[in-house]
């Protein structure tokens, strides 16, 4: 079944490539099914391609801590939340905050 999901989510992306949501929701998927490599990548590039998609720096965050890569993950709320500055999210910023100091804290 959660395989399916992904081949539904690709299949939409080929009608709407490079859409955001899209990818972000076969990072998740991935990130489900435990392959956290795939999905950190997705992440990443998405983050790349627009640094403004806050969403996608938690998500990412978590992805990494997952692999154990928890100064990576601390630093990518560090950069999500300045990128929150610029977007004027004082909600987000809260959220990758308090993660970054459960990560340091871990």
């Amino acid at each position: 079944m959660p395989a399916e999901r992904i081949l539904e989510l690709q299949a939409m992306l080929a009608d709407a490539p490079g859409d955001p949501l899209l990818r972000q929701a076969i990072a998740m998927e991935k990130k489900r099914n435990g392959e956290l490599e795939s999905a950190a990548a997705i992440l990443e590039d998405l983050l790349r391609e627009d640094p403004k998609h806050l969403a996608c720096y938690y998500q990412l965050a978590l992805v990494l801590a997952g692999l154990g890569r928890t100064a990576d993950a601390a630093e990518t709320c560090r950069a999500g939340a300045l990128q929150c500055l610029v977007t004027g999210d004082g909600k987000a910023r809260a959220e990758l905050l308090a993660l970054k100091r459960a990560l340091q804290q871990a």
